[in-house]
């Protein structure tokens, strides 16, 4: 076949070529399958028309579904529920997201908050909720779920459920406070606090010398972890109990530091679970709850 007479045919096929759509980024939105389906009817019809231009559809099509999935997928990460669902406390209003991210990255699911109150003052100082990561918490063979104090959890029998707690605390799994501020405060307020906290669990406890000295040097190491700045209501001091047995205490996304001392971060965290004397009462309720609730699913 000669040029010219190829130049010809490729004319009339171009002169019967249907209108092409023109590519609109915002349809990319739409979800994959709609995309794929679409594109393999158009390549469908104009295969029965022109083989011919089938290679060049396919590639096309084939480019599109790439590039529609990758856009589909963020879209989906931005509208997922580590993103969206939040629980508001009934007392003090805060908001509080249901999932957090844990340290692998995974989601981390709030099972309980409550506010701490000032109580002869009866001023709310900040909500704070506990996190447990979301297979820990759903996987029937978890470390969690396994153990036997937690089986054996009674929301009602105060002597098992600090049992319970007790153990969830001393297990290698990943536990999350977080303390959001009623009202703008600083570090220097916060951390007073939580070591006068700690120091009375030190004093209730009658220690021996040496685990005494242990455990100041631990509250001393504790303090210095604090930021001295304001700490606003829209920010949050979150404390992660690792696995590793450490706990990292951050403002936001912000790391402040490290500790590995045993007794204050075991001590710290049953201060807000224990039937005696809470921290705050309604967290430790909810908690409680939360727990329970859980178990029954």
């Amino acid at each position: 076949m000669s040029a010219a007479t190829r130049i010809t045919r490729v004319r009339a096929l171009l002169a019967h070529q249907p209108t092409r759509t023109t590519f609109n980024p915002v349809s990319m939105r739409a979800p994959i399958h709609h995309h794929l389906g679409r594109a393999a009817a158009v390549t469908t019809a104009r295969a029965h028309a022109q083989d011919q231009w089938r290679p060049w559809l396919i590639a096309s099509v084939a480019t599109a579904g790439v590039v529609s999935w990758q856009l589909g997928h963020s879209h989906v990460e931005a509208e997922s529920p580590t993103k969206l669902n939040t629980v508001i406390d009934p007392d003090s209003k805060s908001e509080f997201p249901l999932y957090i991210r844990s340290e692998d990255g995974s989601p981390a699911r709030l099972l309980g908050l409550g506010v701490r109150k000032i109580t002869f003052l009866k001023v709310q100082v900040y909500t704070v909720g506990l996190y447990a990561k979301e297979s820990d918490l759903d996987d029937h063979n978890s470390r969690f779920r396994a153990l036997p104090e937690v089986q054996k959890f009674q929301r009602t029998d105060h002597m098992s459920a600090d049992t319970a707690f007790r153990a969830m605390v001393q297990t290698p799994i990943e536990l999350i406070l977080r303390i959001a501020p009623v009202k703008n405060t600083n570090g220097p307020h916060l951390r007073d606090g939580f070591t006068k906290s700690l120091m009375q669990a030190v004093k209730e406890q009658k220690l021996s010398e040496p685990d005494n000295e242990e455990a100041m040097e631990g509250i001393m190491e504790f303090k210095n972890l604090f930021p001295k700045g304001k700490i606003n209501t829209n920010q949050a001091l979150v404390f992660r109990k690792s696995p590793d047995g450490s706990m990292k205490v951050q403002l936001d996304n912000e790391d402040l530091g490290t500790i590995r001392n045993r007794w204050v971060i075991e001590n710290f965290f049953l201060g807000y679970l224990q039937s005696d004397n809470p921290i705050s009462e309604k967290a430790r309720d909810s908690i409680a709850e939360g727990i329970q609730n859980l178990l029954l699913q």
